[in-house]
């Protein structure tokens, strides 16, 4: 096992329970690891670097010594407005935004309520007549994907193509693996390269033939500021479809999970299905799908006793905020009706998620219709397999055993 708390927090063998070693990490303001980098954990730290502008999204501003991970973008793609800081991170995220919701679009991610209630009914009916299946494989991945093939105008036969791609590309990068493994930054690579080569073209087939998808919309945009250019239009295609569905996978399963293991909750949930809303922010805060925020300080930054040198690599530990006795009561418990959730799940300032909306939708319809018609769920396996990510974390299968399927 790894030294620090820090490689540990890294390390596979962790991700099923990583909160003690959260736990110890929060007892220092700033814990500072060996190659410099400086992982912070308590909820007030990490919600005031979120919104600090000395911390930067944009790892070329650490000093080189500290310049661990810094991925170059995929060839003919642009960084994408995740690791942009302003002015250029909000021009290339409003050209974005505007196709996607308020204060140009109010309405749009809830017209896309029937589509996803359509998809959740249909792939709850294919789990009829099953006694046990794989929630992951069968449930949680299809859905989030086929609804971001759907805003990019990508064709629903392409979406398990390009799935396995945008899970390999979506993999830690270099700074975040321990130990680092040169295999797996190179087929992370050779992903991200074969999603530029799809979107590549994609891009000019919707040029040729608009959709009402965003990326259509982006792509023939002609308001203000734009069009992107293709390198930002490729980045952001690309960022739109893995951020589109990864996370909402790990949130869709991780609420189930969480359900399972507390019945008295699913109890609740099922005789209450407005709390399905509660169940989602609970689950965002106690087991989020986003650990750890990679920063930058663009200037000597204090925090209690400790100075956060200029250049330095910042790890904002968001999983181990959210569970601060500090800021909330009984912070290990999972209570769907718990009245301030307050979490930092999708991050805070100019960089929270862009697809918070959409995700929260798909897990309340998903968690709501699944605790309504499946008979007497419960796991077949605890804990269940993660992903090796430390930073993006959710189970990789979830076994559920059933006495049977309600019909819809």
């Amino acid at each position: 096992m790894a030294s620090t708390l820090y490689k540990q927090v890294l390390h596979p063998d962790s991700r099923p329970h990583p909160w003690p070693l959260y736990t110890e990490l929060r007892k220092e303001a700033v814990s500072v690891q060996d190659d410099g980098t400086c992982v912070v954990s308590g909820y007030d730290e990490v919600s005031a670097l979120l919104r600090d502008p000395r911390i930067s999204a944009d790892r070329g501003n650490a000093t080189p010594d500290s310049r661990v991970g810094v991925d170059a973008p995929a060839p003919g793609t642009a960084p994408s407005f995740l690791v942009r800081d302003n002015p250029t991170h909000d021009q290339l995220r409003g050209l974005a935004q505007r196709h996607f919701g308020p204060p140009a679009r109010p309405g749009f991610v809830e017209s896309l309520r029937p589509m996803v209630e359509e998809l959740i009914r249909d792939h709850i009916d294919h789990l009829t007549g099953r006694g046990e299946f794989d929630l992951v494989s069968e449930f949680s991945h299809p859905i989030p994907v086929r609804v971001a093939c759907h805003l990019l105008g990508v064709p629903p036969e392409d979406a398990f193509t390009l799935a396995p791609l945008a899970e390999e590309g979506a993999g830690s990068p270099e700074f975040l693996v321990d130990p680092r493994d040169p295999e797996a930054a190179a087929a992370r690579n050779h992903a991200q390269q074969e999603l530029a080569e799809y979107f590549l073209a994609h891009i000019e087939r919707l040029r040729k033939k608009p959709g009402q998808d965003i990326l259509s919309r982006m792509i023939h945009d002609d308001g203000p500021g734009s069009p992107m250019s293709l390198p930002e239009l490729l980045s952001t295609a690309i960022m739109l479809f893995i951020g589109g569905h990864e996370t909402t996978v790990n949130l869709i399963s991780s609420s189930m999970l969480l359900l399972l293991r507390h019945p008295e909750q699913l109890a609740r949930l099922q005789a209450d299905p407005s709390l399905a809303a509660g169940a989602i922010e609970e689950t965002l805060r106690l087991e989020p799908s986003v650990h750890l925020r990679p920063r930058v300080a663009v200037d000597d930054i204090v925090i209690g006793e400790r100075t956060i040198p200029k250049g330095s690599t910042v790890i904002l530990a968001l999983a181990a905020a959210n569970r601060d006795p500090r800021r909330f009561p009984d912070p290990d418990t999972f209570d769907i009706t718990r009245p301030d959730t307050g979490h930092l799940s999708f991050g805070a300032g100019i960089h929270f998620c862009f697809g918070a909306g959409l995700g929260r939708m798909e897990g309340r319809i998903a968690v709501r219709e699944l605790t309504r018609r499946l008979v007497n769920p419960r796991l077949s396996q605890d804990p269940p397999p993660y992903r090796p990510m430390a930073d993006l974390r959710g189970p990789s299968a979830l076994r559920i055993t059933v006495d049977g399927v309600r019909p819809a």
